[in-house]
């Protein structure tokens, strides 16, 4: 039994590790080569993780072999388009100006109730409000509303706003993030001190602290129910 939980051990990591190597995709978001390598991944370590007599190496070299393939592949996708639209394939428009191109749906392999799906996934309750809905190679349907539909943008009204960009989490759950801190120009000893000010005079206590490009900070203590928007900075100073 120990030889087997051994085993497992192992060949879950080397699965682990070959999953890795093939980046931080989402399973949905998998090109056609790369579900056939996750498939093979879990067969290869399925069989020696359950017969014993079967060496490890006939599972983690075939392993190896297929992390080197899906390498491979992938470089030649980036360097090429041709290799990458027949490893890959295209994108297909399945509507196109409010008009259900029936051909490319049969094509796709597509029905009407699997494209009703995306357009109510997209975010669209009436199919008569799409204006373009695109199958990706990777299997998801990206659903784009007509002009006349989609919701109003600042643009729209002529009017120009600042630029957002991303908070800045200095604290998670008690610890302090200082890779952030150094991103954001400030030190340890300043975020004792605001975090003071805001009643919370231990870091430790505090369950999430971040900082908007606009000089806020947004606190909440562990155990709380409420969160508290201060202003901390000048916004000049908010750069990162």
């Amino acid at each position: 039994m120990l030889t087997i939980f051994v085993r497992s051990v192992i060949l879950y990591g080397a699965s682990l590790l070959a999953m890795r190597v093939m980046g931080k995709r989402q399973v949905g978001q998998l090109q056609p080569f790369e579900v056939v390598v996750v498939i093979m991944i879990a067969e290869l370590a399925a069989t020696p993780m359950g017969g014993v007599g079967i060496p490890l190496l006939y599972g983690i070299l075939p392993m190896i072999a297929l992390a080197v393939c899906h390498g491979l592949i992938s470089w030649a996708c980036m360097k090429s388009q041709r290799v990458r639209r027949w490893f890959c394939g295209q994108p297909t428009v399945l509507v196109r100006d409010g008009v259900i191109c029936e051909k490319q749906l049969r094509k796709s392999a597509v029905d009407l109730n699997d494209l009703m799906e995306a357009i109510r996934t997209g975010g669209v309750l009436d199919p008569m409000e799409v204006g373009t809905a695109v199958l990706e190679p990777g299997g998801q349907i990206s659903v784009f509303p007509k002009a006349a539909n989609r919701p109003l943008t600042p643009a729209d009204m002529g009017l120009t706003v600042a630029s957002e960009g991303l908070p800045l989490p200095l604290v998670m759950d008690g610890e302090v993030q200082r890779e952030n801190l150094k991103r954001g120009r400030l030190t340890e000893a300043w975020l004792r001190e605001t975090a003071g000010k805001a009643g919370f005079p231990d870091v430790s206590g505090i369950f999430f602290l971040c900082l908007s490009r606009s000089g806020e900070m947004l606190i909440q203590g562990k155990g709380c129910l409420e969160s508290r928007v201060l202003q901390v900075l000048e916004a000049e100073r908010a750069v990162w």
